[in-house]
């Protein structure tokens, strides 16, 4: 098994000495987090390949002026 960092430990340490009973609602909480920062990457990737794409466009259309100018 991998090492845990620092900041494992400390989520570990505080939710250590709870009773088993109290153990859904962090758990949920930390599901919810990790579920949220997905998204915001997925919605950056996409968003960053919808940049590229215009970004192909632009450049396409910069060339196909530039050939013109060239007859």
């Amino acid at each position: 098994m991998s090492e845990i960092t620092g900041f494992q430990q400390a989520l570990v340490d505080e939710v250590k000495y709870l009773p088993d009973e109290a153990f859904p609602d962090p758990l949920q909480i930390v599901g919810l987090y990790k579920e949220s920062i997905l998204i915001q990457s997925r919605q950056a990737a996409l968003a960053l390949q919808d940049e590229f794409a215009q970004w192909d466009r632009l450049s396409d259309g910069a060339l196909v002026e530039f050939e013109k100018g060239l007859q």
